[in-house]
């Protein structure tokens, strides 16, 4: 599609990167532009928007920096409208948690959100090959000392349940807090203490699952992190508030 027919032309705000910027950004959720679309080489860019190389530049960079273009340099170089990487909204979104300080509280308020949602639709539309899958995962959760490879088969755990959802923002979503979490969890290994000898909740929630039955799935989900949720309160109440702020985080749950 020319840039013409998609809306792009001459910058008409204060700053002619910023107006360009927007410009695709218009054009790009009208639909006028799609992924895997050539925008054009810095030359054609710079006649389209009438202007110079500069904020063209300034412009593709910021586009590049938000997922929305990729660019080839030398001769057959330019911009081109990006394919979707959720994986690179996730790893951006945990940063920007680190960044505005969340708390952990308000980092588990945000999960408990994602994962009862998406443990309904899990009992709704997972398949039987999911389903078998989760009960592997299941199995193979280990007890014995807190450890990074303990965390990361229970987050496998809870990440299959809203992959099993088919919901695309939510397995995205998911993505992003387990960056955030791990990061939490690291940080502070000692503090989380021992895997109980059976995970109880985390089996009931399954059931739920396996019966086909959405309510008691998200109400035994709900239950579970509410849990978890307090346990990490209730552990914090002599520290700093702020999760990502200090090398060392009062941070420990009974399972994440």
């Amino acid at each position: 599609m020319p840039m013409d027919e998609a809306g792009l032309g001459k910058a008409r705000v204060q700053s002619l990167s910023s107006g360009i910027v927007e410009q695709v950004l218009d054009a790009l959720f009208q639909r006028k532009l799609v992924p895997g679309q050539f925008l054009g080489t810095e030359a054609q860019l710079c006649e389209a928007f009438q202007t110079s190389r500069v904020p063209i530049r300034e412009a593709l960079g910021r586009l590049a920096a938000l997922g929305v273009v990729r660019i080839k340099t030398g001769a057959r170089g330019g911009a081109t409208i990006a394919d979707g990487d959720p994986e690179h909204f996730a790893v951006a979104l945990a940063v920007q948690f680190m960044l505005e300080g969340v708390n952990p509280p308000e980092l588990f308020d945000f999960r408990i959100a994602i994962e009862c949602r998406a443990v309904q639709l899990a009992a709704e539309n997972a398949t039987e090959q999911e389903i078998g899958d989760l009960r592997a995962l299941f199995a193979k959760l280990p007890a014995g000392k807190a450890s990074k490879y303990r965390i990361e088969r229970i987050f496998a755990f809870h990440a299959a349940i809203v992959e099993a959802s088919r919901a695309r923002p939510l397995i995205t979503f998911m993505h992003a807090l387990e960056h955030a979490l791990s990061m939490l969890y690291a940080s502070r290994p000692d503090t989380v203490p021992p895997a109980p000898k059976a995970y109880e909740a985390l089996g009931h929630i399954l059931e739920c699952i396996e019966a086909r039955d959405p309510e008691a799935a998200r109400a035994t989900m709900e239950a579970h992190l509410l849990r978890q949720r307090q346990a990490i309160i209730d552990r914090i109440k002599t520290d700093s508030p702020r999760v990502f702020d200090t090398g060392r985080l009062p941070f420990g749950v009974n399972d994440p």
